[in-house]
């Protein structure tokens, strides 16, 4: 991704350039002089900002500020998807010690066999193996529920260790439709300290759950910003690219004006007993 947006914003600076590029001697006048190229300043200021400011005219500041720009952009953007990448890694090892897919297929297949309802069975497309849709699934579909312990442990197990989830239906177009679970287990101790609500969601609550989502979504918001910073960084390129235009043109017109000791002024002349403006060049030995 940020890769192709670098792509098409290298590709797209080139264009601006030949557009931008005017050579002096094509204008109202023919000075020889040692100019600096447009084309050249702008495509390394959109390679590396900075740069082609440099290349123009070490003196300009935004040769300096460009690269400090830069640097903290991709400071920013490695550090928000480090910490991204730390919170993936700490929700998938959450994940993988709190939910038991046996648990979630013992429901699946009890569930099935109990409801009058044929469609059921398509209801259900856990990933069977830890990919990113499983890790996505368990979080965000109700019916990935069963998997997680302490929803198991309070409406799958009897305290004698006996399964036997008491499910809650509803009618739905003529067929039957899982609605929550009845507690059968109810040590308070199960509860996860939310008895409240876990009996408000009838059974379609976890602890467990509920943090993991919350971890998921941290996660989710550290890429976010990291992927804002990228568009951050194009940004800083392209801007970058057209300041060394600016910067290019002002050293080329400085350079005619002051390094060659060429003088440019504008004056009024007779032309035909007429007054016609004039470009009038002078250099000095």
């Amino acid at each position: 991704m940020l890769k192709l947006t670098f792509f098409s914003m290298i590709l797209l600076i080139f264009l601006f350039s030949s557009l931008f590029s005017q050579d002096f001697e094509n204008g109202i006048i023919n000075v020889q002089y040692e100019q600096k190229s447009v084309q050249t300043a702008m495509f390394l200021s959109a390679l590396l900002p900075g740069v082609g400011q440099f290349y123009a005219s070490p003196r300009s500041v935004t040769a300096y500020i460009f690269p400090l720009i830069e640097i903290g952009l991709w400071y920013g953007y490695f550090n928000y998807t480090g910490q991204g990448d730390d919170k993936k890694k700490e929700y998938i090892e959450f994940a993988d010690e709190n939910y038991n897919r046996a648990n979630q297929t013992q429901c699946q297949i009890d569930l099935q066999e109990t409801m009058n309802n044929p469609f059921y069975d398509d209801h259900f497309h856990l990933d069977n193996t830890n990919t990113q849709h499983f890790y996505e699934d368990i979080g965000k579909y109700e019916h990935y529920i069963f998997g997680w312990n302490d929803w198991y442990d309070i409406y799958a197990i009897y305290e004698n260790g006996d399964f036997g989830p008491e499910w809650l239906y509803q009618d739905y177009n003529g067929f039957d439709k899982w609605t929550g679970n009845d507690p059968i287990n109810e040590d308070g101790g199960d509860y996860e300290e939310n008895q409240q609500l876990y009996d408000q969601n009838q059974g379609i609550y976890s602890s467990l759950r509920a943090e993991y989502i919350k971890m998921r979504q941290k996660a989710e918001d550290y890429y976010s910003t990291a992927n804002t910073i990228s568009f951050g960084i194009v940004a800083n390129h392209i801007l970058a690219s057209l300041d060394a235009l600016r910067v290019t043109r002002r050293y080329n017109l400085e350079y005619i004006t002051d390094n060659n000791n060429f003088k440019i002024k504008f004056a009024p002349v007779f032309v035909n007993n007429e007054i016609a403006p004039a470009i009038m060049v002078s250099k000095g030995f």
